[in-house]
């Protein structure tokens, strides 16, 4: 403990310094690089093994989070984590986020990319052999991407060079740890980092803040030692597999609130208070010694606390301005953002296809961006589900466009206004959902499937629809791309929110389970547990693999949470009164709008009780 201190003072000593003339700022536009370099970081690096050694090798024991300010939701993740999680074949392959990865086991690389006529430094290159943690900092002064551009382990990293001095500021994080003991970084940390070279010496300090996890800002270094000649770096080649025959699809190991035997294990092992070994801001600081001098055994800190629910501290990833903002998605994918829901463009050598049409607010400007696409008409709409974001624009869109395919055919007698203007597409209970609305006829599907799946090939694509029974609603579908291998999901993921499970118009937790672990049983991941299939969501930042199965893990231990309690004879207050979702409320909780916290526990409540 003493030795941690000692080197958080001497990191934030080297913070201090240099602050003067950096202003800690993550999310604005990365400054020009300095006109003369610093140092040049390039080279074999190694790091100190002797420091801080339980990130390295076995790792740290459950039930240590002592010296990291975590926060309730934080040290309740933390403690409702089973390393057996990581047997499920979804995680078997999941790297290392940055700030972990700079202080894990291995040699590094560093190497300079210059532009080849000018020789201006473009970007400096950072390799780690654990899990291939491959890191570009780019200091061409370049911005950060948006807020729903996808996120990556290593995030998205610019630099300069300050004084003595490389200043690194990183966004556009996956969720992952801060030890493997299952203390968590949420996807919304930002870091700040300082390389400082003295000869062969290169001290690493790191400014991690995490409004979802921390408490206060988490700072750490590193040091390094050059190695005069190149030296063997492993290799990541990870492939997942069966590790447990016979396991449910729905069976994510977690242990539930205060029964978690190894922290109590820990406890007894090293005759700790739950407040010397449970983490928080108080653990960083020098008085934490005469604290445990005096302090008495606390389990409470093992369960959510009954004051008021936390909401989510997420920064949002809709734009602010008004306008319908385009991401190219892959190949001839896009993803269109700003009409409240994320809208999905295929274009190509035939007509427009649509997934989904947004709120309707913005149809004008949805239409004048997909024009920026493709000087073709609107040709197909395909709707996820009735609910007003998917389905907003149907009308507006729908009479802009035209499905010459069927016009005229034989094929054309079973459509009402068969070419006259964009075809709609849905499953059966979205035209009878949108019937009962008394949505007008123009916005109603009319092309319409039953059961499993919907399919065509347009604009050399395989597209199919695909039924999820029961999920949010009756009538939610998932469309795949085959060929650009982009699933879109509607509402059934989200990054930003609780899933919006509407008991009333047939959704059920179990539903929505199962609708996740159909995306993750069509996702392949390219390398690292990142990329290959791309996932859109119906909210949020486009995503991949592992925001998924993160965001299924979270729906099935909260839903194991609660039954838990139904079968114990808890009622719904007494459920809502236990916060099931304390650990995850300041990722996606809310007190206030369309979809609360409390709507979501209910929802498990009555689906799970009902069963």
């Amino acid at each position: 403990m003493t030795q941690h201190i000692a080197k958080t003072c001497r990191a934030l000593i080297v913070v201090a310094g240099l602050a003067a003339v950096a202003a800690i700022d993550v999310r604005g536009q990365a400054p020009a690089p300095a006109p003369a370099p610093g140092f040049d970081l390039s080279g074999y690096w190694s790091p100190v093994l002797h420091e801080d050694g339980m990130d390295r090798g076995a790792g740290p024991e459950i039930g240590d989070y002592g010296g990291i300010p975590i926060n309730e939701s934080g040290r309740l993740f933390a403690l409702s984590y089973d390393p057996s999680r990581l047997t499920l074949r979804h995680h078997q392959c999941d790297g290392y986020v940055a700030p972990y990865q700079m202080r894990a086991l291995g040699n590094s690389r560093a190497w300079e990319e210059r532009d080849p006529k000018t020789h201006r430094l473009i970007a400096i290159h950072w390799f780690s052999q654990t899990f291939e943690g491959k890191r570009t900092i780019w200091m061409d002064g370049r911005p950060h991407p948006p807020a729903y551009a996808p996120h990556s382990w290593m995030g998205f990293s610019t630099g300069r060079f300050v004084g003595n001095a490389l200043e690194v500021r990183t966004t556009h994080l996956k969720q992952g740890w801060y030890r493997r003991n299952g203390t968590p970084e949420s996807d919304q940390a930002t870091l700040v980092e300082f390389f400082v070279r003295h000869g062969d010496r290169l001290t690493h300090t790191v400014v991690v803040s995490d409004p979802v996890y921390l408490e206060e800002p988490l700072v750490t270094t590193t040091d390094f030692y050059r190695q005069p000649t190149d030296h063997q770096n492993w290799l990541f080649p990870c492939d997942d597999g069966e590790q447990v025959l016979g396991r449910a699809p729905d069976d994510v190991p977690s242990y539930l609130f205060g029964q978690n035997p190894f922290v109590k294990e820990y406890r007894a092992k090293y005759k700790l208070a739950a407040v010397g070994h449970l983490g928080g801001a108080p653990s960083l600081q020098p008085e934490i010694v005469s604290t445990l001098a005096a302090a008495k055994d606390d389990l409470s800190l093992e369960r959510p606390s009954r004051g008021a629910q936390a909401t989510s501290k997420a920064a949002s990833p809709e734009p602010a301005d008004g306008e319908i903002h385009i991401l190219p998605v892959r190949g001839n994918v896009y993803m269109l953002i700003g009409d409240a829901g994320n809208i999905v463009v295929q274009v190509g050598n035939e007509g427009v296809f649509v997934v989904d049409t947004g709120t309707g607010a913005r149809a004008a400007k949805t239409l004048a961006a997909i024009r920026t696409l493709s000087d073709k008409p609107v040709q197909f709409i395909a709707n996820t589900s009735f609910l007003p974001d998917r389905t907003g624009g149907n009308e507006a869109l729908r009479k802009a466009g035209a499905d010459l395919s069927v016009r005229g055919t034989f094929f054309s007698l079973q459509f009402r206004d068969a070419g006259i203007g964009a075809t709609i597409m849905a499953h059966q209970n979205v035209q009878n959902r949108l019937n009962a609305a008394k949505r007008p006829a123009e916005a109603l599907p009319t092309d319409t499937f039953l059961e499993e799946r919907r399919r065509t090939f347009h604009n050399d694509d395989a597209i199919e629809m695909l039924w999820q029974p029961n999920a949010i609603t009756d009538g939610d579908s998932l469309v795949h791309f085959r060929r650009a291998d982009v699933i879109v999901t509607g509402d059934i993921f989200t990054t930003t929110q609780y899933p919006l499970i509407d008991v009333t118009n047939g959704g059920t937790v179990e539903g929505e389970i199962k609708a996740l672990n159909q995306i993750l049983d069509r996702t392949v991941f390219a390398h690292q547990g990142e990329g290959g299939t791309l996932v859109v969501p119906g909210h949020g930042y486009l995503s991949d693999e592992h925001e998924v199965v993160e965001y299924r893990d979270m729906v099935v231990i909260v839903r194991d949470r609660i039954r838990a309690l139904v079968r114990a004879g808890a009622t719904l207050e007494q459920v809502k009164a236990a916060r099931p979702t304390a650990d995850y409320d300041t990722r996606y909780g809310a007190t206030t709008g369309p979809w609360t916290t409390d709507m979501f526990v209910e929802a498990v409540y009555r689906t799970t009780a009902r069963k």
